[in-house]
């Protein structure tokens, strides 16, 4: 599926856009297409008429105005809109940010329940209050938004199997993060930032899993079977 983009502005500017989102979208394997629009009649009658577009980006003075189609669900695909302004000239770090901001107001982790178990305790989590899961030597770690951990026996493969697939991403090695809690991420994208401020790393690999399941969750589809 391609993410199809409506651009409206000065050619200059929207050279400077196409080329930011060219760079960050090829960088991460994520399909999409490009339609730059002079006229600003067309530029509404294109918004308008035709519902497969998936962002809309006007550039005027010294801003960007935006407008993303966002789903409230993947089932029911429940139709919302995202807006917002960024500075021009347009950066990748500015666009995923803003693209990070408009996912987390849109969508919540649904209900869904983990039963952990070690030698001292059973104790069933809620999918909602995972934030991150990290391998610690012999025990796999889960750390909650309120700040407690709880320490279980299984391995990660073990755990990422049991959980909703559709909410939680491995972004490195012996770890997986709760899409749906992450705050922020770093400016090199080697670093996630929790809702409750853990920093947790992120691999070359987890940052393409990362932005295309960005991508996926704004078309509305199951962000991680891919």
């Amino acid at each position: 599926m391609n993410n199809k983009i409506a651009l409206h502005g000065s050619a200059k500017k929207l050279t400077q856009i196409e080329g930011v989102l060219t760079k960050l979208f090829n960088k991460n394997n994520i399909p999409f297409e490009i339609h730059l629009i002079s006229d600003s009649e067309q530029f509404l009658r294109e918004f308008l008429i035709k519902n497969d577009f998936r962002l809309f980006m006007v550039s005027e003075k010294g801003t960007v105005s935006y407008m993303m189609k966002m789903y409230k669900n993947f089932d029911q695909q429940t139709t919302r809109y995202a807006c917002g302004k960024m500075n021009f000239p347009l950066t990748q770090k500015e666009l995923s940010d803003h693209m990070l901001e408009a996912v987390k107001s849109s969508h919540t982790c649904p209900y869904g329940i983990y039963a952990a178990k070690n030698a001292k305790m059973s104790r069933l989590i809620q999918h909602s209050d995972i934030e991150c899961i990290y391998r610690d030597n012999t025990k796999s770690v889960f750390f909650l938004q309120s700040g407690e951990t709880m320490e279980v026996p299984d391995s990660i493969s073990r755990i990422f199997a049991e959980l909703d697939a559709n909410y939680f991403i491995k972004c490195s090695k012996g770890v997986i993060v709760n899409f749906f809690n992450i705050e922020q991420v770093s400016d090199d994208y080697k670093t996630i930032l929790t809702k409750s401020g853990a920093e947790i790393p992120m691999s070359r690999i987890g940052e393409k899993r990362y932005f295309k399941s960005l991508s996926l969750s704004i078309a509305g589809v199951n962000v991680f079977n891919y």
